[in-house]
């Protein structure tokens, strides 16, 4: 037996954070269980009352951060409805999410529009409905902007680290320090509004120094923006904020007592933002999936599930972390898990399951409230998971 007096400190840290990982996993598995006895297709269980808890959660410890959801993480209206009552606001990337937001009947002002490159159709549309805070890169979108909606404030994506990030963004959006020099040039020669700025540390990002990198390099960017007479009134922190997958990552509230000093050297004239989409409904949601078959390739073994790459779990091909739960029991085995289609993209990497696994075993996936159910589609026939809220 193990002698935990004895145990060094870290190791009693690490143990128990793997322990309340694995029993938020149980928890989601819990609610979720019922749903697989009269198993038809993929389902992503939500639960309401995490939804809301996550929301108060991450209030809580950033208090001077305003949350926006990320529409993008899971669009569906009830998921909105409930953010919406309790006090978050939203930012969108899209038409159909502005529409969403419509439909909310939420203050347009308070919506913000963070896709980098926007179409004009989709600026007209944002204009037209009330939308005043729109993200920009490059100088060819604050001229696209310009010609829309001249009065228009805008907020600068910067490039900052997305070191230990388990999906990295960087590269696709955020200028380069040269680029932000020019972004102000143009500007103010087209006199509009540079009013904030933005970065993102990349979706599930474990290293808190990203978030504190952004910060100050924000900081010296606000100081140049002053000196050529803007008037900086935004920081928007991103997204980023890490699920509990193995117990390792930083909680919201690690995360929170090292950028909370950093905000507070921030005038009180700056407004503080944040785009949490997966933290506030990833561990929401659990996946129930089934195994359709196995197969034995040369010394490999397979299992074929009904949910795949385009079912929903398209960031496992990526390494994404997950966390599998079978319901047979007995030793574990090393599998290549693939999806059911015929496409060759679709398997999501080696995963332990049990070893005795079989067709018709039911899985199931904790942590996957977002960007399951909203990035699958029905490619080969297969059905998209369908959601369903418990209480």
């Amino acid at each position: 037996m193990t002698d935990l007096a004895a145990t060094p400190l870290p190791t009693l840290v690490q143990t128990e954070r793997r322990l309340i990982a694995e029993e938020d996993a149980r928890e989601q598995i819990a609610y979720t269980a019922a749903f697989a006895k009269n198993y038809q297709q993929p389902m992503l269980v939500m639960s309401r009352a995490r939804l809301q808890r996550n929301a108060q959660r991450f209030m809580a410890a950033l208090p001077r951060v305003r949350p926006h959801f990320a529409v993008k993480a899971n669009p569906d209206l009830e998921i909105l409805s409930i953010f919406r009552d309790q006090g978050t606001c939203f930012e969108v990337a899209s038409i159909a999410e502005i529409d969403a937001m419509l439909a909310l009947d939420v203050n347009m002002e308070t919506v913000f529009y963070s896709n980098p490159i926007k179409s004009p159709a989709s600026i007209k549309h944002a204009a037209a409905n009330g939308i005043v805070w729109y993200c920009v890169d490059t100088p060819e979108e604050v001229e696209k902007i310009a010609r829309i909606k001249p009065d228009a404030k805008l907020y600068l994506r910067i490039a900052v680290s997305n070191e230990g990030s388990s999906w990295p963004l960087a590269g696709k959006f955020g200028a380069s320090p040269q680029g932000v020099e020019t972004l102000i040039e143009v500007c103010k020669k087209l006199g509009m509004q540079l009013s904030g700025v933005t970065f993102h540390v990349g979706s599930q990002c474990t290293n808190i120094n990203n978030w504190v990198e952004g910060i100050r390099a924000a900081k010296d960017i606000f100081n140049r923006l002053i000196a050529r007479g803007f008037n900086p009134e935004l920081l928007n922190l991103g997204g980023g904020y890490p699920l509990q997958f193995t117990g390792q990552e930083p909680s919201i509230e690690d995360i929170a007592a090292v950028i909370n000093p950093e905000l507070d050297t921030l005038p009180d004239s700056i407004q503080v933002m944040a785009e949490p989409g997966r933290y506030l409904v990833g561990s929401a949601g659990c996946l129930i999936s089934q195994v359709v078959g196995t197969a034995t390739r040369d010394s490999g073994r397979w299992v074929y599930l009904d949910s795949g790459v385009y079912g929903g779990l398209m960031e496992l091909s990526q390494n994404f972390p997950a966390t599998l739960v079978s319901q047979r029991t007995g030793e574990a085995g090393v599998w290549t898990m693939a999806g059911p289609t015929c496409d060759s993209i679709d398997v999501m990497g080696k995963h332990r399951l049990p070893a005795n696994t079989e067709a018709e075993d039911i899985i199931f996936m904790p942590n996957l409230g977002a960007y399951c159910t909203t990035c699958a589609c029905d490619f080969n026939g297969f059905p998209v998971p369908i959601m369903r809220m418990v209480d």
